[in-house]
């Protein structure tokens, strides 16, 4: 009797660790099939413009709506999430957006579309900051970051997945294929909901416990990690939306700019699974500092530089800014904790808005001073980052005294 209770007391903590993981691979994958879901609509601009006879500022406008309600909804929803079920909001989010997505194909006219877009949008807002406190909690300290990469990479590798799946609808229905994704949402919906569950009464309770010891945080701290968040977006959205375009006007191909804009991207995925891992190991701020540090050079010998070189510091450029999307969330989340979901929020949603304005005024600058003047003066984002996250630093060490808790490489583990 005495061994077999011993056997069973060295088999729970095991049995923890991989509940632990099966959340966070099940989050992940929701994260995945929300962006699968979500992530089509320039592949059928085209078609919607020939349908209902838009205009590149009405193509535009869809965009702008989209992004508005899931970004700026983000942080409100974090507010209530901190006090419902986490775990059941982010499976009905999925199946949401899915099903508003599935039938988008069939909407009558811009104004039917344009609200699908927007209620999408809400789902999709919803989702990301429920997904982000359901992974924080359902992970030790010490590897917040990795589950927060895992997190973000589901979600990269969907957006990149979703042209590709509809385009197959596209191809054999036209704008009504978007019904193809109807049989794959109702599969996600059964397995996100009987996967995740819900939260316990007890489960919610100890959460609510430890958000009121949790104190009133360091709000200094959440301001200015969601304003670096800003500039990420402000530099991330600039580049990839201007990036074809300079190449094109300093006599490269379209397929050059493409090739580019694709190891851009796909480092940016790559940097997202290893920047938490990172920040576990060396510390969040350290791992944010240095990456936006690294940037201005990386940009500069980048818009200098061409052929093989170019390529370089295209990815390292990618995988820099990959390395601060998971961190800056795991940041936002340990210097709130008593509103996790609504500090996601903040970093998500509120910190990637500006980036459309950021990129409106590199256009503007562009329009006045030629394309290349205004890209130049881009890096000025990355360096506002870095001296953004040096007083950050200065902040939370005179916030905490000599102690820096789990931001701080010593006790990162």
């Amino acid at each position: 009797m005495v061994r077999d209770s011993q056997a069973q007391t060295l088999q729970r903590p095991k049995l923890k660790r991989e509940l632990l993981t099966n959340t966070v691979l099940l989050v992940s994958g929701g994260h995945f099939l929300l962006e699968l879901f979500h992530q089509y609509l320039p592949v059928f601009f085209p078609l919607y413009r020939a349908e209902f006879g838009l205009s590149y500022g009405q193509i535009g406008m869809i965009t702008l709506v989209g992004t508005t309600t899931m970004s700026l909804a983000q942080p409100l929803f974090g507010y209530f999430i901190d006090r419902l079920d986490a775990r059941r909001i982010a499976a009905v989010s999925v199946l949401w957006v899915g099903l508003i997505m599935a039938v988008l194909g069939f909407s009558s006219n811009y104004w039917v579309l344009l609200l699908g877009v927007a209620l999408a949008g809400f789902g999709s807002a919803a989702f990301h900051p429920a997904g982000a406190s359901v992974v924080t909690k359902a992970t030790d300290e010490r590897k917040r970051g990795r589950a927060v990469s895992f997190f973000a990479v589901g979600g990269n590798i969907g957006s990149a997945g979703s042209p590709l799946l509809l385009a197959i609808g596209l191809g054999l229905l036209g704008l009504k294929g978007t019904v193809v994704l109807l049989p794959v949402v109702v599969l996600a919906a059964i397995w996100l909901v009987s996967g995740l569950g819900q939260e316990s009464k007890g489960d919610r309770e100890a959460h609510r416990e430890r958000q009121s010891r949790a104190g009133q945080g360091f709000l200094l701290g959440l301001v200015l990690i969601t304003v670096v968040a800003m500039t990420r977006a402000w530099f991330q959205l600039s580049l990839t939306t201007y990036l074809p375009t300079l190449l094109g006007d300093r006599g490269f191909s379209v397929v050059y700019g493409g090739q580019m804009l694709f190891v851009l991207s796909l480092l940016i995925g790559v940097g997202s699974f290893f920047g938490g891992i990172l920040s576990d190991r060396f510390g969040r701020w350290q791992v944010l500092f240095a990456s936006f540090a690294l940037i201005g050079p990386a940009y500069w010998f980048f818009i200098n530089a061409g052929g093989g070189l170019q390529f370089v510091c295209a990815g390292a450029i990618g995988f820099l800014l990959g390395c601060t999307y998971p961190t800056t969330v795991v940041v936002a989340q340990e210097v709130w904790p008593r509103g996790m979901a609504m500090a996601s929020g903040l970093v998500m949603g509120l910190g990637w808005w500006p980036g459309g304005i950021g990129a409106t005024v590199t256009g503007r600058v562009a329009d006045q001073l030629g394309l290349t003047t205004a890209l130049e003066g881009l890096v000025i984002a990355p360096v506002l980052g870095a001296v953004l996250m040096a007083v950050f630093a200065l902040a939370l060490r005179r916030h905490n005294g000599s102690s820096m808790t789990t931001l701080d490489p010593s006790s990162a583990g």
